[in-house]
């Protein structure tokens, strides 16, 4: 008798659970997510993510927790700082990065649910999740963290306009949609800026359909605070630097070295040496540059960096062979990327649903050539990194789901048979590309694990080794080894100047006072406090340009070899290295 009551109970519980949209996607987000937690670790994709962790919590900075991130708002870091300074040991940066990506697909799938909730959409929003939710997961980045978080509200506000048209006004979702976008700007405000350029297609023609049947006065409103909310949001930040002397100087100077760098790079020969000789660059300068790895004040003054920007965007580049080639390049790494293979073929293969000559079925395909044009734009003029590529041909896949939910109708009956089994092949093959994908991310975290074990270890040693020294690291020194699960507190005692495009930036100055050093580039060489960490590939480099530096008086010997990274000294050329000394591996230096 018991048993029938409980099985009786069970399903009653399971319908309760269901018939509520966000009940039900938060079940299935949390389920995707303890499942891919179980599987791979999260970790970074880049080090910019460590940094700013590094200065939120104090751990990479002298004067304690600090909410100049620089590449997120201001006010974020206000929150971050007073969440380490009362709990410092606990990783607030990556929890809150890891929160955002859970709330962003609970918020995605519950957008999708609202207008059909059944086994086949929960189903079709699993590719979305095994073919971009996971890599996100394996490769967290605030880039991507904000593009999803705005995807999300983005996609509520147009959920609302369908669900007006049918005549169910939800008037918290418009609300709710408002406050994930100035969210999103407070993340990165540049990602906001290339969600809706690239969801633009969508917005005009969604617009313009749903616009004559439904009522737009009840959004004005909240359109209104998401725009305040995000201009405000960065007036705010821009003031807040501006207030401060330090930053007010350093911000023109890391504009224009983050513009020279993350263009297209300018090659070194017989038409471009004339503007190199001019300002007084050799092709060894511009790409010390180019790897952010730029200490000579006089060489690389804000005077002579805007001087080569201005004769160098004044070339035609498209007339380069080695800008071509370089173009092509990239063109062929984000064709063959995983994510954009899969979800473009998930998208091609999902669209087919849509009835045939329907308004959905062809933004989806409008959807897909102007995302394809931007990235086409962002090669010739800028570059493509893979945190971009994947959002932006995430998009058409999402919104594909998304209009399915609004455009299917029944097929005439010659064709239901033959569509069926195009799909259902589809879908298979993106059941393996899908689970490929995963598996490679599950190598690609256990990879980061164990080096992140053996950094850990490093530091320790080094810390040990030598605990009065001052490392003067490149970018390469592989703190994006670190996890998001980290609290980063090993790196604490570790003197280390950070050459990551901020020299020029009070955190930096204020290490070299605190430091007492007063040019790191004669006390890396006339002096014992300083040690150089790069990576072995980085070496011919930085040979060539010390060497140019020091009129080739010079030689660098190997002290420790790191998870990823040496430990190298300057001495003068006349010296001869100690027994227990060895010569870092010496390769030609990089042409253009």
């Amino acid at each position: 008798m018991s048993s029938q009551v409980e099985q009786s109970k069970n399903p009653s519980l399971l319908n309760w659970y269901c018939q509520s949209p966000a009940r039900c996607a938060f079940g299935v987000v949390i389920c995707l997510f303890g499942l891919t937690l179980l599987l791979l670790t999260p970790t970074y994709d880049t080090n910019d993510d460590p940094v700013m962790a590094l200065v939120a919590s104090g751990y990479g900075t002298l004067e304690g927790p600090d909410e100049h991130l620089l590449y997120s708002n201001v006010l974020l870091g206000f929150i971050l700082k007073q969440l380490y300074t009362v709990a410092p040991l606990v990783p607030w940066y990556g929890c809150y990065l890891l929160l955002t990506q859970f709330v962003a697909h609970w918020l995605l799938l519950y957008a999708i649910l609202l207008l059909k909730r059944n086994r086949f959409t929960v189903f079709s929003y699993l590719f979305f999740y095994l073919g971009v939710g996971v890599y996100f997961l394996s490769h967290l980045q605030f880039t991507t963290t904000a593009f999803m978080i705005g995807l999300a509200g983005l996609s509520l506000i147009l959920v609302s306009l369908f669900q007006d048209q049918r005549g169910g006004h939800l008037p918290w979702l418009k609300w709710e949609g408002a406050a994930c976008l100035i969210y999103a700007s407070l993340i990165r405000y540049a990602s906001l800026q290339m969600l809706c350029l690239a969801s633009l297609p969508l917005i005009v023609i969604a617009g313009w359909k749903l616009g004559r049947s439904v009522p737009l006065k009840p959004y004005l409103l909240p359109a209104t605070l998401a725009i305040c909310g995000v201009l405000g949001a960065q007036y705010y930040d821009r003031q807040y630097y501006q207030q401060d002397e330090a930053w007010r100087d350093f911000l023109p100077y890391h504009s224009v070295t983050a513009s020279l760098i993350n263009y297209t790079q300018i090659p070194y020969f017989e038409p471009t040496k004339p503007i190199f000789d001019e300002v007084g660059w050799s092709n060894t300068d511009y790409w010390m540059l180019r790897e952010w790895v730029y200490l000579d004040q006089d060489t690389y003054s804000l005077e002579r960096l805007q001087q080569f920007k201005e004769k160098t965007d004044a070339l035609r580049l498209s007339k380069f062979p080695q800008v071509l080639n370089a173009w092509v390049h990239s063109a062929r790494h984000a064709a063959v990327h995983p994510v954009f293979l899969i979800c473009l073929y998930a998208t091609i293969v999902f669209n087919r649903l849509n009835q045939k000559r329907s308004w959905q079925r062809s933004i989806i395909r409008w959807m897909l050539f102007w995302v394809v044009l931007i990235m086409v734009m962002l090669i010739v003029y800028l570059k493509l990194p893979s945190r971009v590529l994947t959002c932006l041909i995430a998009l058409p896949l999402y919104f594909t789901l998304l209009l399915n939910q609004t455009g299917r109708t029944q097929a005439d009956e010659t064709q239901p048979r033959e569509l069926s089994m195009l799909f259902k092949a589809g879908v298979v093959v993106l059941l393996l590309g899908c689970a490929l994908l995963v598996w490679n991310q599950k190598m690609w975290s256990d990879q980061i694990v164990t080096k992140n074990a053996g950094f850990k270890q490093n530091l320790r040693e080094m810390i040990q080794r030598w605990p009065e020294r001052v490392f003067l690291s490149t970018w390469v020194f592989p703190i994006d080894c670190f996890l998001p699960y980290d609290d980063q507190s090993e790196i604490r005692e570790l003197k280390f100047l950070f050459l990551n495009g901020l020299q020029q930036s009070p955190r930096f100055q204020n290490k070299l006072r605190a430091y007492e050093i007063e040019s790191p580039m004669d006390e890396l060489l006339d002096s014992d406090r300083l040690l150089l960490i790069t990576r072995e590939k980085q070496v011919p480099l930085l040979t060539s340009y010390l060497k140019q530096h020091y009129k080739g008086a010079m030689r660098l010997n190997l002290k420790y070899r790191g998870e990823g990274f040496l430990v190298l000294q300057l001495s003068r050329e006349k010296k001869k290295p100690e027994s227990q000394e060895q010569d870092p591996p010496q390769e030609p230096v990089p042409g253009s």
